[in-house]
């Protein structure tokens, strides 16, 4: 996966499985164009697959960057997207600005 992706922008990064795979199958990696995470999930649902763990591993922001997602914690924080921190020299190694 990479951590500029500027045809990924604005997109949910999913590790998803078949609904009918069994425990410790491997995980594929697939990018879900949606508004929120919630809808990311029901493409999922629709595509006959189910995500691998109980939440996204990331989004794509609008320039192409990697954001990694930090899970909530009950009564501490909200979860959140946070850039990774090497998507910004990927991107300009890549000749964007």
């Amino acid at each position: 996966m990479k951590l500029f992706e500027p045809q990924a922008a604005n997109q949910f990064v999913v590790a998803c499985v078949s609904i009918s795979a069994r425990e410790g199958t491997a995980p594929d990696y697939k990018t879900i164009a949606a508004l929120d995470i919630e809808s990311a999930m029901r493409q999922l649902d629709a595509a006959k697959l189910r995500s691998a763990y109980p939440y996204v591993m990331g989004r794509y922001d609008e320039k192409g960057r990697y954001m990694t997602y930090k899970p909530p914690i009950e009564g501490v924080s909200l979860g959140r997207f946070v850039l990774h921190p090497l998507a910004d020299q990927e991107m300009k190694s890549a000749g964007w600005h």
